[in-house]
């Protein structure tokens, strides 16, 4: 009995330090991102513990278009530490219906060293539109490696209020370039002052 009590406290201590990396900067989670804030994505819990709730206080990433990058870190080297990603998104940010996303750069699946960092490149499919949060512009992505350890992030979404704010700058900066100017020319008020004078000249 006590060798079986062994087997499972010793299999509890290993999935607690082995396998941890996480993308950044990780929803939920304020200053600098420690090893005990890796997730355990899953198809019930994509954030794992990170209440969705959150999604508006946290960092956000700037998306491209369709793309953004971001950079992921490890807590153990070699294949525990694997910073080699899938990606899945909701564009609600609701939680309710992750969808796969491409990742066009992955990261490095068995790093030699902890701390490492690598860039990620996530591509989301073509007319997707972020409507999460309040102001209804935010994705959720939740990123798991190939030990099975990640976490959320949010991504923001250009929106219309931003291209219609630069239209309108736009527009407004043509008209200030061709003012109209309503003053007389020195050569028109020269013309009038001669024509006061001859009217008013004495008569010979």
């Amino acid at each position: 009995m006590f060798f079986a009590k062994s087997i499972i406290v010793l299999a509890a201590f290993a999935t607690t330090v082995l396998g941890h990396a996480q993308v950044l900067p990780p929803m939920g989670i304020n200053g600098t991102p420690k090893r005990s804030d890796t997730q355990r994505p899953s198809n019930a819990k994509p954030c794992g513990n990170i209440a969705l709730s959150k999604i508006d206080s946290s960092k956000t990433i700037a998306m491209n278009g369709n793309t953004f990058n971001a950079d992921a870190t490890n807590f153990n080297k070699a294949k525990d530490g694997s910073m080699q990603f899938t990606a899945t998104f909701d564009a609600t940010g609701t939680g309710k219906g992750f969808k796969a996303a491409t990742i066009t750069k992955n990261g490095d699946p068995a790093p030699k060293a902890v701390g490492q960092t690598s860039q990620l490149s996530v591509s989301l499919p073509a007319g997707t539109k972020c409507t999460g949060g309040k102001n209804k512009d935010l994705c959720l992505v939740s990123f798991k490696s190939a030990s099975g350890f990640g976490n959320c992030v949010v991504v923001k979404q250009a929106g219309a209020g931003a291209a219609s704010t630069k239209a309108t700058g736009k527009s407004k900066a043509t008209r200030s370039r061709h003012p109209r100017n309503f003053a007389p020319s020195e050569e028109k008020r020269v013309y009038a002052k001669r024509a006061i004078e001859w009217i008013w000249a004495p008569t010979a």
